[in-house]
């Protein structure tokens, strides 16, 4: 047979911004803090409601200048409920070959161009159906040794040190992952990176979900069924590691079915809660030729 090529796009959706002890609302309006002359309490509550109660908070408010910022007051409005994410997929170049991993926050590689502070990293060691991931945000890079601001994900398996031409880092950056061409003999994986923050006390639950199998057509690429990808095989699907991961290690298909890949019970740290994603296609001798594609939707949603 000849080779085909598979394409995914990555959409996201964010669903909500509030904890499940919402304060005050009604149909047209919303009450998340009051400040009351007389009377009040630390805190009010009822089934449904919370709210935050002050008794004579004089000039309370923020200021700031350049250099300095005053939070007046005994109690400011705290920090919404916050809920976001970012999904970025492995972007074609760079991928340099990396010699040293030591679990927590540094990696070194064969070369830094191409990566610079802030970006999302992924140290990939045996790239290949059974690939092991480990995602992370670069917070330096002196010579060539990358920091980050703390590796998620196969930390514990990957080894210190290289010991093949198939141990690459990905620079996370694209919003398209690209298959490449596979064949009968051959296999594609790669990787899309998350990083969940939230401010909602009752935490979070990310699912990913395809608008149709991976297609060309009228053609399809099975979802995998067995728990993983398999040479040989038509088919396609992915594993997750990382921090709240839902079945790790196990090849899962991405269908129309939305599929739980992570949760936490609590609001995350300033780091953030990271996935790395493993997408794995194989085809058999039988599988048409083309260009197979799918748009790969990404959902966060808070725990209720």
């Amino acid at each position: 047979m000849r080779p085909l090529r598979a394409l995914l796009s990555v959409v996201t959706s964010v669903l909500l911004a509030a904890s499940p002890a919402m304060a005050m609302t009604s149909t047209n309006y919303q009450i998340n803090w009051d400040d009351v002359a007389a009377g009040g309490g630390d805190f009010g509550t009822s089934a449904n409601f919370i709210t935050h109660d002050t008794l004579g908070d004089v000039g309370a408010g923020r200021s700031g200048s350049a250099n300095y910022s005053l939070s007046a007051g005994y109690r400011l409005p705290e920090t919404a409920n916050l809920l976001g994410y970012e999904v970025k997929a492995s972007a074609a170049s760079p991928t340099p070959a990396w010699t040293s991993f030591n679990g927590i926050s540094q990696v070194g590689v064969a070369s830094t161009a191409g990566f610079a502070v802030g970006d999302l990293i992924a140290v990939v060691e045996n790239v290949g159906l059974l690939q092991e991931v480990a995602i992370g945000r670069i917070t330096g890079i002196v010579g060539l040794v990358i920091t980050v601001d703390d590796f998620s994900g196969d930390v514990g398996t990957i080894s210190g040190a290289a010991a093949g031409g198939d141990d690459l880092v990905y620079r996370l950056s694209s919003a398209n992952l690209d298959l490449g061409v596979v064949s009968s003999s051959t296999a594609s994986a790669r990787v899309v990176g998350t990083n969940v923050i939230t401010s909602v006390p009752t935490g979070y639950s990310l699912y990913v979900h395809g608008n149709h199998l991976l297609q060309n057509g009228a053609n399809t690429i099975p979802a995998v069924t067995d728990g993983a990808v398999t040479l040989g095989q038509a088919e396609f699907g992915a594993s997750v590691t990382g921090d709240g991961v839902v079945n790790p290690g196990t090849d899962l298909g991405v269908t129309t079915t939305l599929r739980l890949v992570q949760t936490n019970g609590t609001a995350t740290d300033g780091e953030g809660d990271k996935l790395g994603f493993s997408y794995k296609l194989t085809v058999a001798s039988t599988t048409n030729n083309g260009t197979y594609t799918q748009d790969t939707y990404y959902t966060l949603i808070a725990n209720y």
